[in-house]
């Protein structure tokens, strides 16, 4: 039904009741290829209104934008549907990609049922339905259902053993009910899938530590040092896991390669410093993070383990003048690095800063 027309530079164009609907499928189900959509629509009701899209795409910009349709949630989807005589088979070339970022979008907000019923209506288009398993069981790990989510997460494997996500997300659901074995599975498939997930080596070895599999565990940093020998972190993983297991003098050895190594990754430098100050060496460790402030003269923790540095090696000065500038807008990051300060520098030493 027309409602007006549109009268610009010479053109007349027809606007309907259903024009905002077909920008929403041309944007949110075709990624905006007119061409495909009306491959798929061309003969249907809204045909005539993605013949007047197209005519005011070349008239306009931005016409295939959010603001002209949204937003359409489900139940007025549906009726869009049923008045325009569509299935969701109708769209046939249709990649839904704007569609699943929707869905997406309407969990972020917790409104899971209207999330879940576009899922069921996707469940009958020419959308990849692993993928599909896969959004359903990680909107029910979302809300709360975790059983609901595994099923769908575990069903999503059955169709495609590949997805990285589903392992992962199975391995942290499993690892958070106290299921370290079965957590322990899944990491193990995705590294096995993606062994540059270096992340995952670290998740799967604390829960093999969880499941008492400390050897396995060792087994897992060995091979991540192999992958990645700059990472310092991943050797003092590995020296907290021998002192746990009684091991006191690979402990000591893999300690020393830590003290004679130089921090690659900025993520390593806080542990790298803990190794160094417990031998005393704040001036290696000034240095090093003056060096690595030249590139991120913004970061906290940085400037964290100077106070330190700074107290031990007499500059009270500079250590009190860093403190102030946490109390201008960073003290919440101070509350968070109490122990660095509590372990490290006596109680006259934190008092002189401005600590106590």
């Amino acid at each position: 039904m027309e409602l007006i027309r549109l009268k610009y530079d010479g053109n007349i164009y027809s606007i309907t009741d259903t024009l905002p609907f077909s920008v929403a499928i041309l944007d949110q189900i075709y990624d905006g290829d007119l061409n495909l959509c009306l491959e798929d629509l061309g003969s249907t009701k809204i045909g005539k209104d993605l013949e007047t899209l197209k005519s005011l795409i070349v008239a306009f910009e931005d016409i295939v934008v959010p603001e002209i349709y949204a937003p359409i949630e489900y139940l007025e989807f549906i009726e869009y549907m049923n008045e325009c005589g569509l299935t969701v088979k109708n769209f046939a070339r249709g990649t839904f990609s704007g569609f699943q970022d929707k869905i997406l979008s309407i969990a972020d907000r917790g409104d899971y049922e209207s999330a879940q019923k576009f899922l069921d209506l996707l469940m009958d288009a020419n959308v990849d339905k692993a993928t599909l398993c896969e959004l359903k069981g990680n909107i029910f790990l979302e809300e709360g259902n975790e059983e609901e989510g595994i099923r769908w997460l575990q069903q999503a494997l059955m169709i495609d053993p590949s997805l990285l996500s589903a392992h992962s997300f199975l391995g942290q659901t499993y690892y958070n009910r106290g299921e370290y074995d079965k957590a322990a599975q899944y990491w193990e498939r995705e590294i096995s899938l993606a062994p540059d997930h270096l992340v995952t080596y670290f998740m799967l070895t604390d829960a093999y530590i969880q499941a008492g599999r400390i050897d396995e565990a060792m087994n897992v940093l060995r091979t991540l040092s192999q992958r990645d020998p700059s990472s310092i972190l991943t050797k003092a993983e590995m020296v907290e896991l021998c002192q746990k297991a009684g091991d006191f003098e690979q402990a000591r050895k893999i300690e020393e390669e830590i003290l004679n190594s130089r921090p690659v990754y900025i993520n390593d430098i806080e542990v790298w410093a803990k190794t160094q100050f417990r031998y005393g060496r704040f001036d290696t460790v000034q240095e090093q993070v003056l060096e690595f402030l030249k590139k991120e003269p913004e970061k906290p923790e940085l400037k964290m383990l100077l106070v330190v540095t700074f107290m031990k090696l007499k500059n009270c000065e500079e250590a009190r003048r860093l403190m102030k500038s946490f109390e201008k807008g960073q003290l919440w990051y101070f509350y968070g690095k109490k122990e660095l300060f509590n372990e490290f520098l006596t109680e006259e030493e934190r008092r002189q800063c401005g600590i106590l």
